[in-house]
């Protein structure tokens, strides 16, 4: 019987509340597959695939003694209890299928089995499935969720090289000598960064504020033409991220222009980032940085914001702050009692406005089952008073953004996702 030690960079996830559920939310649509068909691809793949102790968690639920956590493997675990058909009516539309993304994302995962489950929506527009994943950050964190959700397409796909497309890990391509000066500059930075980050003033604007109610609302672009990014940042000697990063930036200033109000003079965001070594494989298991990012919000042309943007990673990617924010969050959890280290971490994150991930995909349509995959998309949980989650991925030649909020900050995320698809005409003129 597995019985393992919750570890404190796992455990700093165990931490849901009634406004923020720590979550991770996937939406996958492929061509029409039923239930049967996925449980046995789920069971062929994952649990019986050529290296199924990556995945062991997902048999694991969590069980308490004293002070500590534990995985502990469910001994009724059964995949007809976590892959189960949707219970909504009139999932019919698009709209459908957001509003009941929504809805599912307020509600808590059974405690008393593993923290994870599957609901399949069969038919929707034109035939489409649309499965809604639904894991606990405590079992992984975004890279493991994308290494899970690929395991299971048809042919193998892994990428070890970070959260966000131009973004090495933070050891990558570094020789002995550099990466012992890393070693001696990471203990050194961190009381800096630790105090650049407790005195940044908190984002004050209608999207990061107001008292969030738990009630979330979902809505993501139509798949966007990936090559207008990449010329776009070819003409201004970018990167993808760069200017994928830039238009959240756009996005958000255009949606508060809208509604009468004025941007702050820049937007803080919470970009994860991987920290894990290269050719380390992907798991089950959280190995990242929670990174704060300045994103420009006035900045007069769509030109001069990516350049900003451009400016602000290269100085980070240069930096150690990736392994130093890692570094802290596990001392706190590790070093304090869990009230105080919870506190601490909710006031650093609280500064930010949203929550905004980047991941590239393969540059070729993917098939699960031997049915088409036409979209993915997944947000990570936000904390504290962050009601705000952006997710961005890109394959096979297209690009999507996903927008999760509360509603007391987006009544309806449509309007910001008009405002992303806006961005990219923009980039289109370009």
């Amino acid at each position: 019987m597995m019985r393992e030690l919750i570890s404190s960079n796992d455990a700093i996830w165990l931490q849901d509340s009634d406004t923020n559920l720590m979550v991770i939310n996937a939406v996958i649509i492929t061509d029409h597959m039923d239930v049967p068909t996925l449980r046995r691809t789920f069971q062929e793949r994952i649990f019986e695939g050529p290296d199924p102790a990556r995945f062991q968690r997902l048999r694991c639920r969590i069980t308490e003694q004293g002070p500590l956590s534990y995985w502990e493997v469910d001994q009724d675990f059964s995949l007809a209890r976590h892959i189960v058909p949707a219970r909504g009516k009139n999932l019919k539309s698009l709209a459908d299928v957001q509003a009941y993304v929504g809805r599912m994302a307020n509600r808590k995962l059974k405690e008393d089995r593993p923290r994870w489950e599957i609901k399949v929506i069969e038919r929707f527009e034109d035939g489409a499935t649309a499965l809604l994943v639904r894991i606990h950050h405590s079992i992984g964190d975004g890279m493991a969720l994308v290494s899970l959700m690929f395991a299971l397409m048809d042919e193998t796909w892994n990428r070890t090289d970070g959260m966000a497309k131009g973004s090495l890990p933070p050891l990558a391509g570094l020789s002995a000598m550099q990466l012992l000066q890393r070693a001696v500059a990471i203990p050194l930075s961190a009381p800096g960064v630790l105090l650049r980050r407790l005195a940044w003033f908190p984002d004050s604007s209608h999207l990061h504020g107001p008292e969030l109610t738990g009630t979330k609302r979902v809505a993501w672009t139509e798949p966007l033409d990936l090559q207008v990014v990449k010329k776009a940042k070819d003409l201004i000697g970018a990167t993808v991220n760069d200017v994928l990063m830039a238009s959240v930036s756009g996005a958000f200033s255009t949606y508060l222009a809208r509604k009468g109000a004025e941007a702050p003079s820049r937007f803080l965001i919470s970009m994860p980032v991987n920290v894990r070594h290269p050719g380390m494989p992907l798991r089950c298991e959280n190995k990242f940085a929670a990174v704060p990012l300045e994103l420009p919000a006035r900045a007069p042309h769509t030109t001069h914001r990516i350049l900003a943007v451009k400016e602000r990673l290269d100085q980070l990617k240069q930096s150690t702050t990736p392994l130093v924010v890692y570094g802290l969050q596990r001392a706190l959890l590790a070093f304090l009692p869990d009230i105080i280290s919870r506190n601490l971490i909710d006031f650093l994150a609280n500064k930010c406005t949203a929550v905004v991930t980047n991941v590239a995909g393969p540059a070729h349509d993917i098939a699960m089952a031997g049915r088409k995959v036409r979209s993915i998309l997944f947000w990570v949980p936000q904390r504290a008073q962050i009601g705000i989650g952006i997710s961005i991925l890109s394959f096979a030649g297209k690009v999507q953004v996903g927008v999760i909020a509360d509603k007391a900050l987006l009544p309806d995320p449509a309007h910001l996702v008009e405002a992303f698809e806006e961005e990219f005409e923009a980039l289109r003129r370009l």
